[in-house]
C-alpha cells in the first residue's frame, strides 16, 4: 500500500502485471485535496456499524470507470459532490472505537484499548486524488486486454490505519490521459457496504453530475444505539467460509498475510460462454441443476487454480468461499430497496469431497461438476456468518476475501450503465475486491455489452501467467 502523497511523486507503476514493462502505464503527479458535504451533519452524529459491517473492515472494494475522451475539469467533477456527500454522509467521517469517544477529537490521540467501531459523521471529507498518465486511453485498454491488472493503478492504494481517526472511508482518485480522456477510481472501505452499496452510491454521484434529480438513499438512523453483542456461538472457530486472522490486527486495517498478492484479470466472451455451456451441458447430466456465468467461469478459474498450487495445497483448494450480491429490489412509488449503505450479501462456501480418488481433486474435476457444486451453494446473509464468526464478540479480526479462494458473483450489477456522465458511458469498468488473504479472490461481473464477462481477481504473485495460459486452455474460443 503507498503512503499519502503530494503533487511531484515519482511514478506509479502497476504491480503483478504478467509480462513486460509496465513504465509506459505508470501514472504520476499525485495531488490530493477534500471534498465535503455542503452543509454540516450536527453534533456528535454517530453512525453504528452492524456486525455484518465490521466483518468485512480488512476489505476494500476497487472501482474503475475508463472513459475515452470526456474533458470534464476537476473542478465540475467535484461540484456535485458537495450535495451527494449531504445524502451520504456516513461516508465523509471518520472511524471511531466506544471506548475513544471521550477524547476523540484529540489530535494525535492513541487508542489503549479495542472497543467496539463505529462512525463518527464529522464531515472530514472524501480524498481526491488527481493524477496523470503518459499513455493514452486506446493504449492502456489494449495492454490492460493483453496482460491484465492494470486498472490497480487508476485507484489509490490506501487501507485504514494505523490511526483510524485520520483514514478517509472512501478515496476518489481521476487519472487524466494524454489523449484528453480520464478514468475514475473508487477506493472504498468494506466496513460501510458492500459492492451494490458502493455502486449505488457512485451511479448517485453521476445522476447529480448529469443534472438528474437523484432518489435519497436509506440509510440506517445515524443516532441508533450500537447492536446488541451477538449471543455466543455453539462453536468458537469461525464458519468455513472466513477465518479469523493469525494474529490481532489493532487499528491497521489489513489482512496479514504471508504472500504478495497481485491483481489479475480478463475477459470471457460471449462466444467463449456459449462454448463453456455446451460443454457443461454434454458433461453433467442432472439438468435441473442451473449453471449460469457466474459458475461455469468460476468453476474455470477454480480447476485452474487448483492445479496451479498442486496437491501439496489439495486439501486447502477443495474449500471456495462464494460471495453472491444482489441489487437493490425498487418498491412501488420509487422507493429504494436494501439500505443505501449496507453490507447485506450472501456468503456461504462449497467443498469437493475427499474419496481417496484424483477425480475427488479440483484440480482434476469436471468444470460441470465444480459449476454444479457453486450453483448448489446454501449461502446465509452476511450478519448470520458475522454472528457466527464473532462468538459474542463485539468486534473480531476476520478474513472474508481470501479465506479460502473466494469467488464473488457481481453479475446482477449494471455497473456500466451506473456511472454515465452527461450521457457518456465507460468504455472499460472494473469491480474488484482488494485486501484479500492468501487465497485470493476474483470478482466476476457483465461486459459492456452485457453478454461477456470481465473477471478481476487478486492471486499470488507468479500465479498470473500460469492462470492466463490456462484460462487460454480452457476457454476454446479466442478472446
Amino acid at each position: 500500500m503507498v503512503v499519502e502523497a503530494v503533487s511531484g511523486s515519482p511514478p506509479l507503476a502497476v504491480g503483478g502485471v504478467a509480462g513486460g514493462s509496465s513504465m509506459g502505464m505508470a501514472v504520476h503527479g499525485h495531488r490530493l485535496s477534500t471534498v465535503v458535504p455542503s452543509s454540516v451533519t450536527g453534533e456528535e452524529v454517530n453512525y453504528e456499524l452492524a456486525d455484518a459491517d465490521l466483518l468485512h473492515k480488512l476489505h476494500y472494494l476497487r472501482a474503475v470507470h475508463v472513459f475515452r475522451a470526456p474533458a470534464f475539469t476537476i473542478e465540475a467533477l467535484k461540484e456535485p459532490m458537495f450535495p451527494w456527500l449531504d445524502l451520504y454522509f456516513p461516508v465523509s467521517g471518520r472511524l471511531r472505537r466506544r471506548h475513544q469517544a471521550a477524547d476523540a477529537g484529540a489530535e494525535g490521540g492513541k487508542a489503549v484499548g479495542l472497543g467496539r467501531p463505529y462512525v463518527r459523521c464529522n464531515d472530514c471529507g472524501v480524498r481526491i486524488v488527481e493524477v496523470a498518465c503518459d499513455a493514452t486511453v486506446e493504449q492502456w485498454l489494449q495492454a490492460e486486454a493483453e496482460r491484465g491488472g492494470l486498472c490497480k493503478a487508476l485507484a489509490y492504494d490506501k487501507v485504514i490505519g494505523p490511526e483510524l481517526f485520520f483514514s478517509p472511508l472512501l478515496y476518489v482518485q481521476v487519472t487524466s490521459f494524454k489523449c484528453g480522456g480520464m478514468a475514475l477510481g473508487f477506493t472504498w472501505a468494506h466496513v460501510i457496504g458492500d459492492i451494490p452499496s458502493a455502486a449505488d452510491c457512485f451511479s448517485t454521484w453521476a445522476q447529480l453530475f448529469s443534472g438528474k434529480k437523484a432518489p435519497a438513499p436509506t440509510l440506517r438512523d445515524p443516532l441508533a444505539m450500537p447492536p446488541p453483542a451477538a449471543p455466543p456461538a455453539s462453536v468458537a472457530a469461525p464458519p468455513p467460509s472466513v477465518k479469523a486472522t493469525a494474529a490481532p490486527v489493532g487499528d491497521d486495517w489489513a489482512v496479514p498475510g504471508t504472500r504478495d498478492m497481485v491483481p489479475f484479470s480478463f475477459h470471457v466472451t460471449e462466444q467463449q460462454l456459449q462454448s463453456l455451456q455446451l460443454s457443461a451441458a454434454k458433461e453433467h447430466q442432472q439438468r435441473h441443476v442451473v449453471m449460469g456465468p457466474f459458475e461455469l467461469v468460476s468453476a474455470v478459474i477454480w480447476r485452474a487454480l487448483a492445479a496451479i498450487r498442486g496437491p501439496e495445497e489439495e486439501e486447502a483448494t477443495r474449500t471456495v468461499t462464494v460471495v453472491r450480491t444482489e441489487p437493490a429490489t425498487p418498491t412501488p412509488g420509487g422507493g429504494g430497496g436494501r439500505p443505501a449503505l449496507a453490507n447485506e450479501h450472501r456468503i456461504g462456501h462449497v467443498v469437493v469431497a475427499s474419496t481417496g480418488c484424483s477425480s475427488s481433486s479440483p484440480a482434476t474435476a469436471d468444470v460441470s461438476k465444480l459449476a454444479a457444486l457453486l450453483a448448489g451453494a446454501h449461502l446465509d446473509e452476511a450478519s448470520a456468518v458475522a454472528a457466527a464468526a464473532f462468538a459474542g464478540a463485539e468486534d473480531a479480526d476476520v478474513a472474508v476475501y481470501g479465506a479460502n479462494l473466494t469467488l464473488v458473483d457481481a453479475e446482477a450489477l449494471e455497473v456500466y450503465a451506473g456511472l454515465e456522465l452527461a450521457g457518456r458511458r465507460p468504455a472499460h469498468v472494473e469491480y474488484a475486491v482488494d485486501g484479500v488473504g492468501d487465497g485470493g479472490a476474483a470478482v466476476v461481473h457483465r461486459d459492456g455489452g452485457g453478454r461477456g464477462r470481465t473477471v478481476a481477481a487478486v492471486l499470488r504473485r507468479g500465479e498470473a501467467d500460469r492462470l492466463r495460459a490456462a484460462l487460454r486452455d480452457a476457454l476454446p474460443v479466442a478472446a
